[in-house]
């Protein structure tokens, strides 16, 4: 089955339970929880139905309350553990799941959030559609009063906001913590070895060079899995690399003049072209499907495989121990280091939430330690406040360090971004289709990248 790129808490809810080796990393100390106004003034006083409440309380720990979290039931269990943990921290505050199957998730949600029923907590599946029918709390009241944009890696909170129609800038509607599957390069450490590679490549270059290496020592330098279109985690990487992830990110929340037809575009597409023509994939890579190409990296098959983090429960049961991850290295030397990634700890509060001030503060728990550590014993990547910086990227510790130390370097750069695919159902159809004629010699990179475009623009119109 191809696998899916993160759009949805649906889309998501099997990929997020498949990712179990992560770590927690650092941002700042936790901020001591205040008062920002009297108790009683803030938005649960007010209409139940306000959206962009002005008037916010923190100081709600010991006022009783329930709160309704939605989930689909493959988040179950992780969102069980958060809202367990958070009650262990608020006695006073009780948070009830309320779980849907997680195929009818997505129908359910809208109707939900606009009846009397609503719940309070929510992962939205349409964060522009909620904006729009005022289904959804404008947080920045809160995110004043909590200060989550001091917490939080701007390119992770960019997700969850809205202006103009468009995600990416603007009012925040979707907040919390940091947490989501590193997407990086996976290595044989066996044959790593053999090829001499004993650090970290910190560029494009470096990793070249290294690839080079194992191809004259008839070592295929990288697994994939293109009959699934999956060589696009790879060539998502090298868009962020040379385009920078803002750039690619404006792509994806479709920012006004956003394009993908640049230069730096046609690099990455070149690059991706040069390491085809190198040999550097197996010749009937356009004829392997994902299970296949799991099976051929823990088989031996070859040095690299550009993977998510949420691969190692699939790979672990034959591979354990026999390889490690690093992320992908910059385009230069001093670039910056860019990444797809799934901010897993965010959440909405419902417009008709009658227990705003309660729910904001669930999501300011999730910026914390505690809510890390759920996050971690559930297989994510966590960023959040109060936890010690971890060690750079290295080819040495465990697989948890290494995946820790690789999401900690993405945020320290703010690289978080976003799958290409995303930016519409007829891109990652496209995508797919050209990322095979490229294989196969078909397309050339200027005009792969100008068809996509086209494609991007085309699907713009018609939204």
């Amino acid at each position: 089955m191809p696998e899916q790129h993160p759009t949805s808490p649906v889309r998501t809810a099997v990929r997020r339970l498949r990712a179990p080796l992560v770590a927690v990393a650092a941002a700042s100390a936790l901020v001591t929880l205040a008062a920002c106004s009297a108790p009683g003034s803030g938005s649960d006083s007010g209409s139940a139905a306000n959206a962009t409440p002005t008037a916010v309380n923190t100081a709600v720990a010991d006022t009783p309350a329930t709160l309704t979290l939605f989930s689909a039931a493959g988040l179950q269990t992780y969102e069980q553990g958060l809202a367990d943990a958070f009650m262990a921290k608020y006695p006073k505050i009780k948070v009830k799941l309320r779980v849907e199957a997680d195929n009818n998730y997505n129908t359910v949600l809208p109707r939900l959030l606009a009846s009397d029923s609503t719940p309070d907590l929510v992962q939205p599946y349409d964060l522009l559609g909620g904006v729009k029918d005022n289904l959804l709390t404008n947080l920045d009241a809160y995110d004043k009063a909590y200060g989550w944009s001091s917490k939080v890696p701007a390119s992770a909170l960019a997700p969850g906001r809205v202006s103009n129609g468009a995600v990416g800038g603007g009012s925040l509607y979707q907040a919390g913590g940091s947490a989501g599957p590193l997407v990086g390069v996976f290595y044989n450490k066996e044959l790593a070895a053999k090829v001499g590679m004993k650090t970290v490549p910190a560029s494009i270059a470096d990793l070249e060079a290294v690839m080079a290496r194992a191809k004259e020592s008839g070592i295929t330098p990288i697994v994939a899995s293109n009959q699934d279109g999956l060589i696009g985690h790879l060539y998502n990487l090298l868009l962020g690399d040379y385009m920078g992830a803002e750039k690619l990110s404006d792509i994806v929340y479709h920012q006004p003049g956003a394009t993908l037809d640049t230069p730096e575009a046609v690099k990455a597409t070149e690059t991706l072209q040069k390491w085809i023509k190198a040999g550097y994939f197996a010749s009937d890579v356009n004829a392997i499907n994902q299970e296949a190409s799991y099976g051929q990296f823990t088989g031996g098959k070859g040095l690299f495989f550009f993977q998510g983090s949420w691969i190692t429960q699939t790979i672990d049961k034959n591979f354990k121990g026999k390889y490690g991850v690093f992320p992908m290295p910059p385009a230069t030397e001093d670039g910056a280091y860019a990444c797809m990634t799934s901010n897993t700890l965010a959440f909405s509060i419902a417009a008709r939430s009658k227990n705003k001030d309660a729910a904001a503060l669930f999501l300011n728990f999730l910026t914390t330690p505690e809510a890390a550590k759920v996050a971690v014993k559930n297989g994510y990547a966590a960023l959040t406040s109060g936890t010690a910086a971890p060690a750079k990227p290295s080819l040495s510790g465990t697989l948890t360090e290494q995946i820790q130390a690789g999401y900690a370097a993405i945020a320290a750069d703010n690289g978080f971004d976003s799958w290409l695919q995303n930016a519409a159902p007829a891109v990652n159809t496209k995508l797919t289709q050209q990322l095979q004629l490229l294989v196969s010699g078909k397309v050339e990179p200027a005009a792969m990248v100008k068809s996509l475009q086209s494609t991007y623009a085309d699907a713009l119109k018609s939204s």
